[in-house]
């Protein structure tokens, strides 16, 4: 309508041109015009706005007169055009606007829920506070004029403003008695309380409050307009004050302890503590004694009978409403479970019982409880048309029949209850004994969408058995994830389906043929193995039927069952693989629609079914012996053919890693003995695994697949067993393909992984060919320069194999050899800590084969340089290795001499090492001697000043000499000894050190001296504890004999720890001692923790705590009768610092011995929980010059309860309470920065862990992470306060958007208006986490930027 200009730089007279047309009859204009009105109120500068009183009024008035514009579009329009309106207005126009928005009445229109719209749109458009920060003159002018015109209102009563110009009779409120609301008006309401709740008077939250219950309790209100009143009440509930809300809980009691309640408000009354108990669970959980009995009563016994009288006598109406009211009852009790499970413990017996009860209330279909499983037992299933069972389901259509609500709620109850208190129901065996068998019998439910819940009650229960059990989840297993899942409900059932995954490319290895696992007498796996003949009977039953939702949740049922106990359906084959194999040929039979949309189970489909299938057959071939599925394997093998010729590629790559598996388990080493009896069926997928491979027209996912699948066909039939299993044509025709798919570069990486397979497991001279090896050599090479990091990790693993492979010894060519050399030479320059292993390993072989290949410049240089950079751990054996290689080829001349270049540039210690090993490796034929090494330090040391790094050098060569000659070196302990100064410098420690070493190599000669200078007091002390050190380390990695001194050993390190210097090195010692000699000296240091002494009991403590990581299955079995033990002696030790070190040695213990201490966790978490709480008594201040300061002698050790609380979530978060867990961790929140720190590392492991239990606790989270957010810090504070603070922002951030992705819970950011009038979003979705809601919305305003960057960074590291 207007020209841009005029939109873009609007005036008075183009408000008032656009306005005029407004009234057009011609519905287009007045769209148009209202579309510049919109465009202008967005876009363009309207600051004259709030300076003209006039316009503004008159452009609210028309914009809301359009309202009830009689074209929809034009009142889509106007909604949208309110929202920015109420923005740009002064605010005495605001007030008249908001007044006219509450009283504007539908005239043209048929839609009532417009005016209702609108007012929201205003409502949460307007400027907000946000809890914790200091609310701002325009929010607090804002929210006045809400609380003087909204609110009122609301509540029935005229506008303050207005007051003395309105009568009472022309005072109209949105929710007034003599007006039927409208859930759309109940939604303004709570539009108002969630964008003004922290401004809200008490006495506003008390009447809004109040007009609510007149709302639940108007006889007249419908159900729709109920629901949003139960969800207000819940978003006013965080709001109300002690008294109030005491008021409120009583009120409910007396109402609902009156004799003649109506059953629809004893629905609601119980409908409203359910949705307090989501709301407040903390305020609530108080109040939980009193109210629990009514929520228990309309599900006990009594109720129960006298309605099943009443119907048999057929008085239908005599309680009207039964199964509505059990239905809120069972949901309200699911509310109590879910929140407030601390206090629900003391009634965990009621629960059940009411939950079985209605689980089974079926009055239209009875059925003796007593003759059910007997009737199962005595049916014929050969006889009997199982696809029959429940096919009454479709046609069920009675709408008196309401009860499989009940029984839905009963089973989501259970499902609950096993959620969250697993760690001690399953352990004390309640759930077992009183919940699984009921849950199993009525698996034949004949409505689906209860069965699934119960089908999902019983899978979750057998998970929670295996948490702990097994070890890791395979992060490739992603296909049956994304296509079967129901969002609603499966609550992550595959992806408790895990199996050991060494290597993620190789799947698990599968050597082993897998044997039965001993079931323990008692306990939940035992438990479980009892019920599991009553599960597998019920399960089949189901899986001939037709329900494809049903199906798939019993094949997810059964992956669990398998994956926990790590097979035990061997006795059950029979049973079990008929169906299944059906379904993997396709035959899946009909679903339809009613029972997928009555079950919530919509992505059960056919599709989905077979990929769970295959998924499920593959873990089946993992778990279980090969000669048991032996019947069954031609059918199998057919069934995964015939799928993995199917065009959709989620069934096509499913069955192809399905036959991988299958390969594994009919091949060596597995099927050694039963091999030829494979034959067949292994042709069979080799052609059909080599045809996807090849093919060219094939989906990308399934050619990669097909690729890696033929690569573990080849690896595995490489060795002497196998090599006969694939004629070597068919074996040289596959190996070629790999070839040519590693040239390829969407299949390069797989062909590069299945290559590297078939090197490590090939081990038959001559089983590949020379050419082919150099060829497959240089390719990868080539695959070095890429810049994928993961081709490069997988190329150089390739090589090594290939290279150290007996199948490729000699084939290796010089020429060749060269090239390789040429091209790993920048891997080793670059210094890539993944690759420089391998890559120093690869030369180090191919130097034994081609003596003269390491002797030129261009080798030697690199390396040297190498030797100036930090190399430890795998990449400095490597080296060694090479070295040595080197050295024993007889060309460690030019090398030695490239690296006494180098000399003080790099690490003494690495250069010691490696000059060290070439020179024993080379015997002395290096241009150099022992006597020049002697001569260097002697030299070094007269100098003035001394020549530090020179003589750390020589003292580390030296060293390493003694270490490896031993006494042929004839190196004396003097030589050491005489470079020790009266002060730990860094020549004197080299020297320990190098003494040490050197001992440990001649220990007849060295021992003897030190121990007999250690007896000495002085200063040297500790030196020459660093030297027994050495000794002792290398004593167990070498198995030297030191017996006779072990002894003498053990007493001296006891008396040097009598100084505080000493005490960590002798705890280091004693420790070695127990690992060599644990009979001996364990029950010492067992006795040694409750010696009088702390210095002794904490030295034992620390000497315990060392030997954990470093120690053998002998010493294991030593330390599994006395280690709990030990950890309750020191854990409730007097002295704190005695008990900080326990709480590190069972960290250790958790990281290290998780099996040792977890049937024990009972009697260790009481202690840790304990330790993890703040103490104010340990709280004192401190009076430093002018300032006091408060200092917390406890600090230290609850930093070390809650790393071992760290240390126990990542390794036995199933056996430990999750509810005083989060207790504990949301109290960390609150804490000092470190334990912050790592409670937010918590968190994010705890959201993939539990990410129910998270999702319900995000509102306390936010309140913690607010205050943390909104600290500042004082004038002048220092540079690392400042960035301590920075530091603690972005680790708040950080886990807050990782929370917000996972837990889906924040509302959509677009607006109300935006959606129209006819697809209110925000009105149909429920309100959840109210709190966090609000700190995600000032997160996402006043921290943008910071936000911004963490979202570009986790991009950038593919989070």
């Amino acid at each position: 309508m207007a020209s841009s200009a005029s939109v873009n730089n609007p005036n008075p007279q183009v408000i008032n041109g656009l306005l005029a047309k407004l009234t057009d009859p011609d519905p287009d204009f007045r769209f148009m015009s209202l579309n510049d009105i919109h465009q202008i109120l967005t876009k363009a500068k309207t600051e004259f706005l709030q300076h003209d009183y006039n316009i503004s009024s008159r452009m609210a008035d028309n914009i809301i007169k359009t309202l009830d514009d009689q074209n929809g579009e034009v009142q889509n329009l106007a909604i949208r055009c309110i929202g920015p309106l109420v923005t740009k207005i002064p605010l005495a126009a605001l007030s008249t606007a908001l007044d006219k928005l509450c009283m504007v009445e539908m005239k043209n229109s048929v839609d009532n829920s417009i005016p209702s719209l609108a007012l929201r749109t205003a409502i949460s458009s307007l400027q907000r506070p946000v809890r914790g920060v200091a609310p701002s003159k325009e929010v607090v002018e804002t929210y006045s004029v809400v609380s003087r015109v909204v609110i009122p209102r609301i509540l029935g009563y005229p506008p303050q403003s207005n007051a003395s110009h309105k009568t009472a009779g022309e005072s109209r409120g949105i929710l007034e008695k003599n007006r039927d609301p409208t859930a759309e008006s109940v939604d303004v309401l709570i539009e108002v309380v969630r964008c003004f709740g922290p401004m809200l008077q008490p006495l506003e939250v008390e009447k809004l409050q109040d007009v609510v219950v007149q709302v639940l309790e108007r006889k007249t209100t419908t159900s729709p307009v109920k629901k949003r009143a139960v969800v207000a009440l819940a978003i006013l509930a965080p709001y109300l004050s002690s008294e109030v809300l005491d008021g409120f809980i009583t009120k409910i009691q007396k109402s609902l302890k009156q004799p003649k309640l109506s059953p629809v408000m004893r629905r609601l009354y119980i409908s409203m503590m359910g949705s307090l108990a989501r709301s407040i669970p903390f305020k609530f959980g108080d109040y939980l004694p009193q109210v629990i009995g009514f929520v228990l009563s309309p599900l006990s016994q009594e109720e129960l009978q006298s309605q099943l009288d009443a119907v048999s006598e057929g008085n239908y109406q005599l309680y009207p409403d039964f199964n509505e009211v059990r239905e809120s009852a069972l949901v309200a009790l699911e509310s109590f479970l879910a929140s407030c499970g601390l206090q629900m413990r003391d009634y965990t017996d009621e629960v059940i019982a009411a939950c079985l009860r209605y689980l089974k209330f079926d009055p239209n279909y009875a059925v003796d409880e007593d003759e059910e499983m007997d009737e199962d037992e005595d049916a014929d299933d050969d006889g009997i048309d199982s696809d029959d069972e429940f096919e009454g389901d479709t046609g069920f259509d009675d709408d008196d029949d309401a009860s499989w609500k009940v029984r839905r709620c009963a089973a989501k109850a259970l499902h609950t209850l096993i959620s969250t208190r697993s760690a001690d129901l399953i352990e004390n065996g309640v759930l077992y004994r009183d919940i699984a068998s009921p849950l199993v019998k009525r698996f034949d439910e004949r409505e689906e969408s209860v069965r699934l819940e119960i089908i999902g009650a019983v899978s979750l229960l057998i998970r929670k058995t295996g948490e702990g059990v097994i070890q890791s989840i395979s992060a490739d297993d992603e296909s049956v994830n994304t296509l079967g899942l129901s969002r609603k409900r499966r609550r992550q059932s595959s992806g408790g389906v895990a199996y050991t995954n060494k290597a993620p490319y190789l799947g698990a290895t599968g050597l082993t043929s897998p044997t039965r696992e001993s079931v323990p007498s008692t306990g939940p796996r035992a438990d479980l193995s009892k019920l599991t003949p009553q599960i597998v009977k019920a399960a089949t039953k189901l899986l001939k039927g037709k329900q494809i939702a049903t199906k798939q949740a019993i094949v997810y049922l059964l992956d669990d069952l398998i994956s926990v106990q790590n097979g035990g359906l061997a006795d059950y084959f029979d049973q079990v693989m008929p169906p299944i194999i059906d379904v993997t040929k396709g035959m899946t039979g009909t679903a339809s629609s009613t029972s997928i949309s009555l079950s919530g189970a919509a992505s059960a489909t056919a599709t989905t079914l077979r990929v769970a299938v295959l998924y499920f057959t593959s873990t089946i071939a993992k778990t279980h012996s090969s000669s048991i599925f032996l019947p069954y394997l031609e059918k199998m093998v057919a069934g995964v053919v015939a799928a993995i010729h199917d065009r959709f590629y989620k069934i096509s790559s499913e069955a192809i890693r399905t036959a991988e598996e299958l390969v594994k388990a009919i091949t060596p080493p597995r099927a050694r003995l039963t091999i030829n009896k494979y034959k067949p069926e292994l042709q069979k997928l080799y052609e059909v695994i080599v045809d996807r491979a090849s093919a060219t027209d094939a989906d990308t996912e399934v050619r990669q697949k097909a690729v890696q699948a033929l690569g573990t066909m080849i690896s595995r039939t490489s060795s002497s067993d196998g090599i006969v299993l694939i004629p070597s044509t068919k074996r040289q025709a596959a190996l070629q393909l790999l070839l040519d798919r590693a040239r390829n570069e969407i299949l390069r990486l797989q062909a590069v992984r299945a290559i590297d397979s078939i090197a490590a497991h090939s081990t038959i001279p001559g089983s590949l060919e020379p050419a082919w090896t150099q060829e497959v050599s240089l390719e990868l090479c080539a695959q070095l320069r890429k810049a994928n990091r993961a081709l490069r990790g997988a190329s150089i693993q390739a090589l090594q194999h290939l290279i150290l492979s007996p199948a490729a010894k000699g084939h290796i060519e010089a020429g060749t050899a060269s090239e390789i050399v040429t091209a790993i030479l920048p891997v080793i320059s670059a210094n890539d800590s993944y690759l420089l292993s391998p890559a120093l390993l690869i030369i180090a072989q191919l130097q034994l084969e081609h003596s003269q290949l390491v002797s030129s410049s261009t080798f030697v240089e690199p390396l040297c340089e190498l030797l100036k950079k930090n190399i430890t751990g795998l990449a400095l054996e490597s080296l060694v290795t090479l070295v040595t290689n080197v050295g024993q080829s007889g060309m460690g001349k030019p090398l030695m001499q490239g690296v006494l270049r180098i000399g003080v540039a790099g690490d003494p210690t690495v250069i010691g090492k490696v000059a060290g090993a070439l020179f024993v490796a080379s015997h002395g034929q290096v241009g150099v001697t022992v006597e020049s090494f002697i001569d260097e330090l002697s030299k070094s040391s007269r100098l003035t000043p001394p020549d530090t790094s020179r003589q750390s050098l020589a003292l580390a060569i030296l060293g390493e000499i003694g270490l490896r000659l031993g006494a042929q070196s004839r190196l004396q302990p003097k030589i050491f000894l005489e470079q020790f100064h009266d002060e730990p410098d860094k020549v004197s420690v080299s020297a320990a050190v190098a003494l040490g070493r050197a001992g440990a190599g001649n220990v007849p000669v060295f021992l003897p001296t030190i121990l007999k200078a250690i007896k000495k007091p002085g200063s040297q002390q500790y030196l020459l504890l660093q030297s027994i050190r050495e000794v002792l380390h290398q004593a167990i990695a070498s198995s030297t004999d030191i017996r006779s001194y072990e002894n003498e050993i053990w007493e001296l390190l006891f008396s040097a720890s009598q100084l505080d210097d000493n005490r960590a090195i002798c705890a280091e010692c004693i420790g070695r001692l127990a690992i060599m000699e644990p009979k001996s000296y364990i029950p010492k240091l067992q006795e040694l923790l409750r010696d009088p002494s702390p210095v002794f009991r904490g030295v034992a403590v620390q000497a315990l705590r060392y030997t954990l990581p470093d120690s053998d299955e002998s010493f294991d079995l030593m330390l599994k009768t006395v280690l709990i033990d030990m950890l309750l002696t020191v854990l409730s030790d007097q002295n704190m610092e005695i008990r900080r070190l326990g709480m590190t040695a069972l960290n250790s213990a958790a990281h290290n011995k998780p099996d040792l201490i977890l049937p024990h966790l009972g009697e260790l978490m009481p202690y840790v929980m304990a330790e993890s709480v703040v103490k104010p008594e340990l709280i004192r201040e401190v009076q430093m010059g002018p300032f006091k300061h408060l200092v917390d002698d406890g600090l230290e050790v609850r930093k070390s309860a809650y790393e071992t609380l760290y240390a126990l979530m990542e390794t036995a978060f199933s056996r430990v309470s999750s509810l005083e867990f989060y207790d504990r961790v949301i109290a960390g929140l609150n804490d000092e920065n470190d334990i912050r720190s790592l409670c937010n590392l918590m968190l994010s492991k705890l959201i993939v862990i539990d990410p129910e239990e998270t999702t319900r606790r995000l509102d306390t989270v936010a309140e913690c992470y607010r205050k943390t957010l909104s600290t500042k810090l004082r004038d002048g504070a220092v540079k690392q306060e400042v960035e301590k603070q920075e530091e603690a922002i972005k680790s708040v951030l950080r886990v807050t958007l990782l929370l917000v992705e996972k837990t889906k819970t924040t509302l959509p950011s677009a607006t109300i208006g935006s959606v129209g009038p006819q697809v209110p979003v925000q009105v149909q979705q429920t309100v959840q986490n109210p709190v966090w809601q609000q700190y995600w919305e000032w997160v996402n305003k006043d921290f943008e930027r910071q936000l911004k960057a963490l979202r570009e960074e986790n991009k950038e590291m593919g989070m």
